[in-house]
């Protein structure tokens, strides 16, 4: 069997990037990390991180981070049916694009982690990546834009997020005062998230045009919208968050007859227990209640 403190510290010095840093969260020294690192490597008889160039897991280290997450939000239900246990405060790891973030996620969870006490370590991905930090074992659950489960994963949909390309009224008269064409494409500035952002490239794709274009990169959703509103470009921007700013007639889109709509799956594994099951359900709740997320 394995000793869990081992795994205890492998998902720590993961969480924490470094084996100083999960010394200090578990209230031990470096070299004592180090030491249940080694030893763990030792009774499976391979390595369970690669320390360079970025420490990350080996694949039979993902294994394992995959496994303690679902145990320790099963041992969390264990403790609510047998009141003679002391219930932990649960801690959950979750990877989402930072719009939902920026958005609809906090009024979702809120009461429900209150009521929980849970405790969320939020990860902020690309909704098109954030797959990738489930399949590493790095998170307990994702909320993206892939419908394709991870093995020994559930995938549910959550709802559809309506992107908008928005920019000022003067940005607009001055890079598209003829239309859209593709050389007002070609040479207006526009606003990225990320370098793996694909939402701009999915809505010139609608529009016909498959070229270069220039672009700002900002990986904030807040400050995305300042950035549009400072008339630097424009940008792929939820409906729901530059509502005021429409209202208001500070943005207008650049294609009033153009939206790009995004579907949201929430991923999370077979084996997360009650809580896990909770959450999903009030995530979905979520998703009926607000039409337009």
């Amino acid at each position: 069997m394995i000793d869990y403190k081992l795994l205890e510290a492998l998902a720590t010095v993961i969480e924490c990037g470094g084996f100083e840093r999960a010394g200090l969260a578990l209230g031990l020294s470096q070299s004592a990390i180090s030491q249940r690192i080694r030893t763990l490597e030792i009774r499976l008889g391979q390595p369970v991180l690669v320390r360079s160039p970025a420490l990350k897991a080996t694949p039979a280290g993902q294994r394992l981070l995959n496994h303690v997450q679902q145990v320790q939000l099963l041992e969390r239900d264990l403790t609510k049916s047998i009141p003679a246990l002391s219930e932990p405060t649960a801690r959950l790891r979750i990877a989402l694009n930072a719009d939902s973030l920026a958005t609809w996620w906090a009024a979702a969870v809120g009461n429900f982690c209150a009521e929980e006490t849970l405790l969320l370590d939020l990860v902020v991905e690309d909704q098109d990546i954030g797959l990738r930090r489930m399949r590493e074992g790095d998170v307990a659950a994702c909320l993206c834009s892939s419908p394709q489960p991870v093995a020994g994963a559930r995938c549910v949909p959550i709802g559809t997020m309506t992107y908008m390309p928005l920019a000022t009224p003067d940005y607009v008269h001055r890079y598209f005062g003829k239309g859209l064409s593709e050389t007002s494409l070609k040479n207006a500035p526009a606003i990225v998230f990320g370098p793996n952002d694909q939402l701009q490239h999915r809505f010139l794709a609608q529009c016909g045009y498959h070229g270069t274009f220039p672009h700002h990169l900002c990986p904030s959703s807040e400050g995305f919208v300042k950035l549009a509103l400072a008339g630097m470009g424009y940008g792929m921007i939820p409906e729901m968050q530059a509502r005021p700013e429409i209202s208001a007639e500070r943005l207008v889109s650049i294609a009033p007859e153009q939206t790009l709509e995004v579907q949201l799956y929430w991923h999370f594994w077979r084996h997360g227990g009650g809580v896990m099951d909770r959450l999903t359900n009030a995530l979905r709740s979520a998703a009926t209640l607000n039409s337009n997320m």
